[in-house]
């Protein structure tokens, strides 16, 4: 049995799911990394899970009883996916019924990337976020995104996604004689089935790929990638090394080869902080959501496509790469603290509470 809430004699709470360390990379890190900065900002975790099974009847009693303790006309934010589950509905419909003064985190838009939900569920989702006083939206883009679905509610951006970590120290990786590029994450044909056809260099200065995750890409990577291993976020702090950080969704088909997939055209892809904390300038898609923040805060490349990688590092002078790798520790040392999502609890904070 899950432990109970003990402290509800606060009226500020943070409901999201227990996770362990043990996630791939973002698998997990996200969300715990959210619980942990709302709980420095004197807000009481309450943790539900995502899914319920049958069998287990009990844990979804659970959830229901930590869920109706929360006294009413309390602040509460939820973590929250936009996806069809009996927890979401469960979360909405308790939180309503308590006059709760309710916000989202836009942990993810799952209308966005599951092409098999149903109109009908897409509509439903998003229309049920209009329930809510506010929302953390990821950026700019996503924001857009959901005026145009309908959601009129105060909405605020985190630019980026934190990634927490205790006593961070500034990395700095001595170039190699070739170019080292580094993609991690989920390798999943759907997600990184690219790799399989990535440009091989045509200059002296060899662009090579080291490849992090798990999936069944990791067998059929280009002749100029190696595949390292998968991590969990935590060590992937020491395991990652190269020179940039690829931030790139593709499937590789021949009819979206070097393109990049919608998907990150709204959100903040948890890999750009993974990189940055590593000490990589990042790699981004010209029309991604991050094109805009990794151009005005100089830490990176936009490209359109990845033939364009070898001709736009090629480009790049010792002194401008120094540059790039100087302004994204700074961008690391405000993630590793939690700054942009204690930035945003304070403007949403300012503009309803």
């Amino acid at each position: 049995m899950r432990e109970y809430v003990k402290n509800m004699s606060t009226n500020k709470f943070i409901i999201g799911p227990k996770m362990e360390k043990n996630g791939i990379f973002a698998g997990n890190k996200f969300p715990r990394d959210i619980i942990s900065i709302f709980e420095k900002n004197d807000y009481t975790p309450v943790y539900i899970r995502e899914g319920y099974v049958k069998k287990r009847p009990w844990e979804f009693l659970n959830d229901v009883y930590q869920l109706i303790r929360l006294p009413r006309n309390s602040i509460v934010f939820y973590i929250d996916r936009v996806h069809p589950n009996l927890s979401r509905n469960l979360v909405y419909s308790i939180l309503r019924r308590k006059n709760i003064k309710s916000f989202s985190i836009l942990e993810d838009i799952d209308p966005l990337r599951d092409k098999k939900m149903s109109t009908n569920d897409r509509k439903l989702g998003l229309e049920s976020l209009n329930s809510n006083k506010g929302i953390i939206s990821q950026n700019k883009k996503m924001t857009r995104f959901l005026v145009n679905q309908g959601v009129r509610v105060t909405t605020v951006e985190l630019s980026a996604l934190d990634f927490l970590v205790s006593n961070y120290k500034e990395k700095k990786h001595k170039k190699s004689a070739d170019t080292i590029i580094v993609y991690g994450g989920n390798l999943s044909s759907e997600q990184a089935g690219f790799l399989n056809h990535l440009p091989i260099s045509k200059s002296n200065n060899k662009i090579k790929y080291r490849v992090y995750g798990m999936g069944e890409m990791s067998k059929q990577l280009s002749s100029n990638a190696i595949y390292c291993g998968g991590f969990s976020a935590e060590e992937s702090i020491d395991k990652l090394k190269g020179d940039w950080g690829l931030v790139w969704n593709n499937d590789g088909s021949k009819s979206n080869k070097s393109g990049q997939n919608s998907y990150y055209e709204y959100v903040c892809p948890h890999k750009l902080s993974m990189y940055a904390i590593c000490g990589m300038p990042i790699i981004v898609g010209k029309k991604s959501a991050m094109a805009d923040f990794v151009i005005n805060n100089k830490c990176g490349i936009v490209i359109n496509n990845l033939e364009e990688i070898e001709k736009k590092i090629n480009a790049i002078s010792q002194q401008e790469y120094l540059e790039y790798q100087k302004n994204i520790s700074k961008i690391a040392s405000k993630m590793a603290l939690g700054f942009y999502t204690r930035n945003a609890i304070r403007k949403i904070e300012k503009k309803i509470l």
